[in-house]
């Protein structure tokens, strides 16, 4: 609980953390990711305090980036699974990631994979990415935060992939090591996870029957917040959220 007469004679606004809810927070989230092997990745658009990014980085979360200042933050504070998600990567972002060495790019178009090709092979290297598929599952969340129907503007959709896939498999300084979705912000309805798990399977078949090798999926947005009653249920029901991946996908 906050301890209000010591807050009290600050005379500006300002952002008060609660690091002992964080702590315990990141302690339950992790017993239970831990249960299946799982990485969870820190969104750092969240929040990007200096202090809260050292101790979530502490706690062994890989990090979600969006930006190339993301990127060189998550690097700094030492996250060691980085991941350059989102739409409209500068090259100048993407060299950024590239010289960092991050773990993958989940990419949105054949577009942006072909730019990151180009720019990979000029250093040389070999871009680890991800491709980020619509599914056109309802997050069951606010219409404006939504992010996995067919009418929604990110990711890959399903009619294009053989096509996006077969000329990924032409270029030479990337490599498709895994799949990633994202349906949208604030889901407090864990059967919403539940159809994504089934719809990622039926899009891993479709690897498997071309012979393709997945190393990992990522799915997401994470559990929304209860802002209806905070207090009761400070922590989310990690336990619930991990076990249903763990029965489903």
């Amino acid at each position: 609980m906050i301890d209000l007469a010591k807050i009290a004679s600050i005379p500006t606004p300002f952002y008060y953390y609660d690091l002992g809810l964080l702590g315990r927070t990141l302690a339950a989230l992790k017993k239970e990711s831990d249960k299946y092997g799982y990485i969870v990745h820190y969104a750092l658009k969240a929040n990007s305090n200096d202090r809260l990014l050292e101790l979530i980085a502490a706690s062994g979360l890989g990090a979600d980036c969006v930006s190339g200042n993301e990127v060189a933050r998550a690097r700094q504070h030492k996250f060691s699974h980085i991941v350059f998600a989102g739409v409209g990567k500068s090259d100048e972002e993407i060299n950024v990631a590239l010289d960092r060495d991050i773990f993958c790019f989940n990419c949105e178009s054949l577009q942006e994979i072909e730019v990151i090709d180009e720019l990979s092979q000029k250093k040389n290297k070999t871009a680890s990415i991800a491709l980020r598929i619509n599914p056109n599952v309802n997050a069951n969340t606010h219409k404006y935060i939504t992010t996995g129907l067919e009418e929604n503007k990110f990711g890959i959709n399903l009619w294009e992939l053989d096509n996006v896939v077969k000329r990924t498999q032409e270029l030479k300084h990337v490599k498709i090591i895994g799949i990633h979705f994202h349906i949208g912000s604030q889901i407090t309805d864990l059967n919403a996870f539940k159809s994504l798990c089934l719809r990622a399977n039926e899009i891993q078949s479709w690897f498997v029957s071309h012979k393709i090798a997945l190393q990992h999926i990522n799915v997401g947005g994470g559990l929304g917040v209860d802002y209806h009653e905070p207090d009761k249920h400070a922590i989310p029901d990690f336990a619930a959220y991990f076990s249903l991946f763990k029965e489903f996908l």
